[in-house]
């Protein structure tokens, strides 16, 4: 089990895989955000509850958030990361672990892709790596996954990665526009049948294994 106090945990970043560097939010990443997300909004706006007004997503509102999100992970609250490529040195992915509770070994993820990287199985090589991660070093129990019914590439990149569907929340998706859409649970209790892939983290600083 980790810590008692959730503080004191080693969270050994950042995460290596073949293609992606991810690591915490950082000082100077709003402007990487708002790009990224101007860049992607069709889909953001379209599957994204916090998607709603592209207007809002300036460089200045999104480095008040990674400065907001820092406290969170120094806290331990909530892990907003961001997957940069080794190859070109850009920020592809924004991806983490949220609702996360200690007590219970249990969190959720999630994760979005530029528009200009997508299709190149980065969302799966990302997910599939924080899944490792999770249970790994965060000694997690159970890591949850979720997407509105119609977002197939979501589905598509959830079964892929063993997710078991768990049930159906009917209408309880709330999308950009007043949308509703029916919210679909999936999760893993373990890293078996997770697609091979080469993973590595940060060595405890702390004197841990």
């Amino acid at each position: 089990m980790p810590s008692a106090n959730p503080i004191l945990i080693d969270v050994r970043m950042p995460i290596r895989t073949p293609r992606l560097l991810i690591r915490p939010k950082q000082f100077g990443d709003g402007a990487a955000t708002a790009a990224a997300v101007a860049e992607t909004w069709d889909s953001l706006h379209e599957w994204m509850r916090w998607a709603e007004n592209l207007e809002f997503f300036t460089p200045e509102n999104m480095e008040i958030r990674v400065r907001h999100v820092m406290a969170s992970f120094l806290l331990r609250e909530s892990f907003e990361l961001i997957g940069i490529e080794i190859a070109s040195g850009e920020p592809v992915v924004w991806c983490g672990l949220h609702d996360i509770d200690w007590q219970a070994g249990q969190c959720d993820t999630g994760f979005w892709v530029r528009k200009s990287a997508q299709s190149r199985g980065l969302a799966t090589e990302a997910c599939n790596a924080l899944v490792r991660y999770a249970f790994g070093v965060l000694d997690m129990r159970r890591v949850g996954l979720t997407h509105s019914s119609g977002n197939e590439a979501s589905r598509r990149i959830t079964e892929k990665l063993g997710f078991t569907l768990e049930g159906v929340q009917r209408s309880a998706a709330l999308l950009p526009g007043g949308r509703f859409a029916d919210r679909l649970l999936y999760a893993r209790i373990d890293t078996d049948g997770l697609p091979p892939l080469e993973v590595t983290w940060a060595r405890p600083t702390n004197g841990g294994s």
